[in-house]
């Protein structure tokens, strides 16, 4: 590419993800539109003997749109955030960047859960986790998020104002998508995380 960002290629390889360290690559192909994230610099020791893909993914500014951190950010009322979702807990978010990822990866799981029947024997090796702040009530519309897409991951965490890191620590995902720098953190800086620097949450403070 002599130096240029090849984002611009991503629809014509029907690519779900676009990742670099070069976070002005990431901005510019978010500003366009395309799912991106930032890697961030992290020691991770590969375990050969690990068959499993473990991907793990925040929900609001990453698989889901960002309304819901935009009402929150407007008045920085945890109140009003849980009231607004708790009211349009049956309306289904709009997709986020990293939608299209989320919805091939839980195809995959259909494909292993069918492939369990047949050779009950198999072990599945795609897992999927939501690891979000959100807590109840509001986590009703996450729910109902996914079921109208058809979507189930093997794992959610609604945290509230628990440290993600705490979750992720046990999990070990291969990768965790998050919209928030600030949630992207272990104490051993050995999960790799991904910065999807996109909507409201990187324009201030949020939930």
């Amino acid at each position: 590419m002599a130096g240029r960002s090849p984002h611009q290629y991503i629809p014509a390889f029907n690519a779900s993800l676009f990742l670099t360290a070069n976070e002005t690559d990431v901005q510019s192909a978010i500003d366009a539109n395309y799912p991106a994230g930032l890697v961030l610099p992290s020691k991770v020791y590969d375990d050969e003997h690990d068959m499993e893909l473990r991907v793990a993914f925040d929900f609001d500014g990453v698989i889901a749109d960002d309304e819901a951190e935009s009402v929150y950010k407007k008045n920085n009322d945890l109140t009003e955030f849980q009231e607004h979702e708790l009211k349009k807990r049956t309306v289904p978010h709009q997709p986020g960047l990293l939608a299209d990822l989320f919805r091939k990866l839980a195809f995959l799981q259909k494909l292993e859960e069918k492939r369990m029947k047949q050779e009950p024997s198999y072990r599945k090796l795609v897992r999927i986790a939501i690891v979000t702040a959100r807590n109840a009530p509001a986590h009703e519309r996450m729910v109902t998020t996914l079921k109208s897409w058809g979507v189930s991951p093997d794992e959610s965490f609604f945290l509230g104002g628990m440290e993600k890191a705490r979750i992720l620590n046990v999990l070990k995902p291969h990768m965790y998508f998050d919209d928030q720098l600030s949630h992207l953190k272990s104490a051993a800086g050995d999960i790799p995380m991904v910065h999807i620097p996109f909507g409201i949450a990187n324009r201030g403070p949020t939930l």
